[in-house]
């Protein structure tokens, strides 16, 4: 659940397009909002990238596609290969519209992964997941984040908006 300072980034533009009846790949404009928990947790993050996996290839289709994919995400034992990827990103970098990902329609599992780097090191701060079935008419994701796992945690920060830090270059 989100606590009430939770804040939206809208983080990613999506280009979605049809590949039925082989037209060759028809894009229609389309967004994700990447939700973090709090703006600190936004702040305390390196790098977002989004997956798009099919929802067909995990056990239970759609209904399980979310669990299954955040389960293996944490266990280290993902090994379907997305149908596309965006660009790892800054939180600020999407905060300006930078990012973007192809998909054909179609019903997709969005697995957003937020990164905190510590000293070279990159580890899984934040994931989250939705389903959605993207088509011309329904073309927002949004995808909510949480703490990766119960051993991470958000560091203080005397910043008090994702914006405040981007501008001041994290030294608020």
């Amino acid at each position: 659940m989100l606590s009430r300072h939770a804040i939206s980034v809208t983080a990613v533009s999506v280009l979605l397009g049809s590949l039925a009846c082989g037209s060759g790949g028809d894009t229609a404009p389309g967004t994700f909002n990447v939700d973090f928990p709090t703006p600190a947790a936004a702040i305390a993050t390196s790098t977002i990238q989004v997956f798009a996996y099919p929802t067909t290839i995990f056990e239970g289709g759609a209904a399980g596609s979310c669990q299954s994919i955040i389960e293996q995400r944490r266990t280290g034992t993902l090994s379907s290969t997305p149908t596309a990827s965006s660009a790892s990103e800054t939180p600020c970098g999407l905060l300006k519209g930078s990012g973007q990902i192809a998909l054909p329609f179609g019903n997709y599992a969005f697995l957003a992964v937020g990164q905190q780097t510590e000293n070279g090191a990159s580890s899984d701060l934040l994931l989250g997941c939705a389903e959605q079935t993207i088509s011309n008419s329904n073309t927002v994701v949004v995808i909510p984040l949480s703490l990766a796992n119960e051993m991470v945690s958000v560091p203080t920060t005397h910043c008090g908006t994702l914006s405040q830090s981007c501008s001041s270059g994290g030294s608020c």
